[in-house]
């Protein structure tokens, strides 16, 4: 039996490019040029006998007919009857697509016609399945007509309308058809009418999808990755692999499409959480093959890297850090891989990265650079949780970091320590800690921390240009893993006493080299509260002096201050607020006196016209920022709070509590 698709893809014999209907022009131009090699005396077929019969062409009325070039008439020229129709009908939408009036009507006819369409292509399947040139005219009328609900895209607020009529119905079965480039093209219209693009309201958006999720169409596209997805693997000879890419882009730019819908579902939380939940029982956590599929093809070996390999891996790393079921799922599942065996998420991402430790991937490749990027990115979102912190652990993972920091290229090193600082931060346990030491994690930390570009304050850069630079390392994550490890580790331990041995050494050096960045920074922050201070007074003086608008007014001030905080920690309070943790612990540790840290941190101090009372206040305003300020319950509970949240407010509540310790010394 002839193959469909090879019709699709192949026309008189040779190798072309799969045909595809980007518009209603090109299907004009196709019947015309048919024209000039059909037979005048060519009859209807049994497939236009048919279609009759079936009552498909009652609404295809012919009109006057076209002229062609010289002048002579169009029709009587060697069309069948279906023909004919199809070309009525491109002329009819042309005529009246300006005028059309978009309402519930329109979609309720719209839906009506695609199922009409799609019943008269199944029935020519099965009659004609050995003879796919007799339905093939029927699937290019299906496939245009797919096409043409983009134009929803233009009139967002008949979702609703779309699905209360059983709209999604018809793309749950436009997914399952059995020819590709229709699917292909389904899952291109219902990625417009999900992007963002589209400019819908958030409600209009969330009945859609929450529509399409009812309706099974994401697990429809989910099994069409496995489907579509023939571009994996090493690509083949050079000979071969023009004809390779020639046959598959199509399917290629279909699994791109689905991805781009997944990454659409993403942009709401309850969507984004449904994506990992087996939806036979909509409440128990389970696999909708999504996440597998992802790892699965980040995993390939495959060079150069694919558009859809950087893709997916970016799709994992945007759920990874939308959904906490997608992170706690990703690290508790095994995974199956053929040449790998069991393996978990965590433990797949540190392969992946292993690859990499003592380069970068070329400059000259940036699909592989975004897929290492995206890779490192969803590590450092899961270690952020305890069960990722505890697989790191499982599979050595700081071991790992560590090399790239002491021998992986400058993008690696400065991805590794942002790991690091996210794995080591509130919540780990103290073995990681230990773990990090163990490793020796300090002398290769402390290397950085007195590393020449943190010198001067020339180079010492603000937090928010780190954050805009993915090949600078961070002075903030090196400050935050010491931090970390001073809260930690064990108190008396052998690991404790070699992080307080570091800020003795050669002469308090260290200890200089911290009190060194707090001068700077504050010089930097006491800059920025000048501005602010200013725009602070210029704005008071707009205050109303009626009471009806004194309201909004407050609201705005409340809106700026907000605005104004933000701003202050990126230029420098947060680094501070590290800086003067550290100072606090290390005074909290050397309390008696014995180790001449506490008088050397006094002395530096006043040679800047600082005192610990200043390290106070920023310590003070610090446990104040971070406490909860929502009441809770007597079981710890708070209404509405998700258990992600309730974690993280009792993380700031330890903190805070520490905080208050260590002011204590102070």
């Amino acid at each position: 039996m002839t193959d469909v698709n090879s019709i699709f893809n192949k026309s008189g014999g040779s190798a072309t490019k799969k045909r595809r209907l980007d518009d209603l022009s090109n299907l004009v131009k196709t019947y015309k040029s048919d024209l000039e090699d059909e037979p005048s005396n060519d009859g209807p077929s049994v497939v236009d006998d048919d279609f009759k019969r079936n009552g498909t062409s009652t609404d295809l009325q012919p009109d006057e007919p076209l002229e062609d070039d010289e002048g002579g008439r169009f029709f009587g020229g060697g069309l069948t009857e279906e023909q004919r129709e199809v070309l009525d009908y491109v002329e009819k939408y042309e005529d009246q697509v300006e005028d059309e009036k978009y309402d519930a009507g329109w979609v309720r006819r719209q839906i009506t016609k695609l199922n009409r369409l799609m019943q008269r292509n199944a029935q020519l399947r099965a009659k004609f399945y050995d003879k796919p040139q007799k339905f093939l005219e029927s699937e290019e009328v299906l496939d245009t007509a797919v096409k043409s609900l983009s134009v929803l895209t233009e009139h967002s607020k008949l979702y609703p309308s779309f699905v209360e009529n059983d709209g999604l119905k018809i793309f749950g079965d436009l997914f399952a058809h059995e020819n590709s480039d229709i699917v292909v093209d389904a899952v291109q219209v219902f990625e417009e009418l999900t992007d963002e693009d589209t400019k819908a309201e958030d409600v209009d958006m969330k009945f859609l999808l929450n529509g399409a999720i009812d309706a099974g169409l994401l697990d429809a596209l989910i099994t069409n990755l496995g489907r579509l997805d023939n571009s994996k693997g090493v690509r083949g000879s050079e000979e071969n692999q023009a004809d390779e890419e020639e046959n598959e882009e199509p399917e290629r730019a279909g699994v791109f499409q689905i991805l781009n819908v997944v990454e659409n579902f993403s942009a709401f939380q309850d969507t984004a959480d449904i994506l990992f939940i087996d939806n036979t029982s909509k409440r128990r956590v389970g696999d909708t093959g999504l996440l597998p599929w992802l790892l699965q093809r980040v995993l390939v070996k495959e060079k150069p890297v694919s558009q859809n390999m950087q893709y997916a891996a970016e799709v994992l790393s945007i759920i990874l850090q939308k959904s906490r079921i997608s992170r706690v799922h990703f690290c508790q599942q095994e995974y199956t891989n053929k040449e790998l065996g069991e393996l978990s998420g965590v433990d797949a991402l540190l392969r992946i990265l292993a690859g990499y430790r003592r380069f970068d991937p070329p400059v000259e490749e940036p699909e592989e650079t975004e897929m290492f990027e995206n890779v490192f990115d969803s590590l450092a979102i899961v270690v952020q949780d305890p069960v990722g912190k505890d697989k790191l652990l499982e599979y050595e993972g700081i071991d790992l970091l560590l090399l790239f920091v002491k021998n992986g290229g400058k993008h690696g090193k400065a991805r590794a320590v942002k790991v690091l600082d996210y794995a080591l931060s509130s919540g780990s346990s103290s073995q990681l800690a230990t773990d990090f030491v163990n490793n020796d994690g300090l002398p290769v930390i402390f290397k950085l921390f007195m590393s020449s570009r943190f010198a001067d304050a020339k180079n010492h850069r603000s937090a928010a240009r780190e954050k805009n630079s993915t090949s600078h390392i961070s002075l903030d994550a090196i400050l935050g893993i010491i931090a970390s490890l001073f809260r930690t580790l064990p108190d008396s331990s052998p690991q404790k006493v070699k992080l307080l041995a570091r800020f003795v050494d050669k002469n308090f050096e260290k200890l200089d080299r911290l009190l060194l960045f707090r001068d700077f920074t504050a010089e930097r922050i006491d800059r920025v509260g000048i501005i602010i201070d200013g725009e602070r007074a210029s704005f008071m003086k707009t205050r109303p002096n009626r009471k009806e608008d004194i309201e909004d007014w407050e609201a705005e001030l409340e809106a700026r201050e907000a605005e104004w905080y933000i701003q202050r920690l990126e230029d420098g309070l947060f680094r501070l607020q590290l800086i003067d943790a550290i100072i606090a612990w290390l005074v909290a540790e050397d309390d008696e006196g014995d180790l001449g840290i506490k008088d050397n941190i006094v002395k530096k101090l006043a040679e800047t016209k600082a005192t610990l009372d200043e390290v106070k206040n920023t310590l003070e305003g610090y446990r104040q920022d971070i406490s909860p300020k929502t009441p809770t319950t007597e079981k710890g509970n708070v209404d509405g709070a998700t258990e992600e949240e309730l974690e993280q407010r009792q993380e700031a509540t330890d903190l805070a509590e520490m905080l208050a310790v260590l002011i204590e010394f102070l």
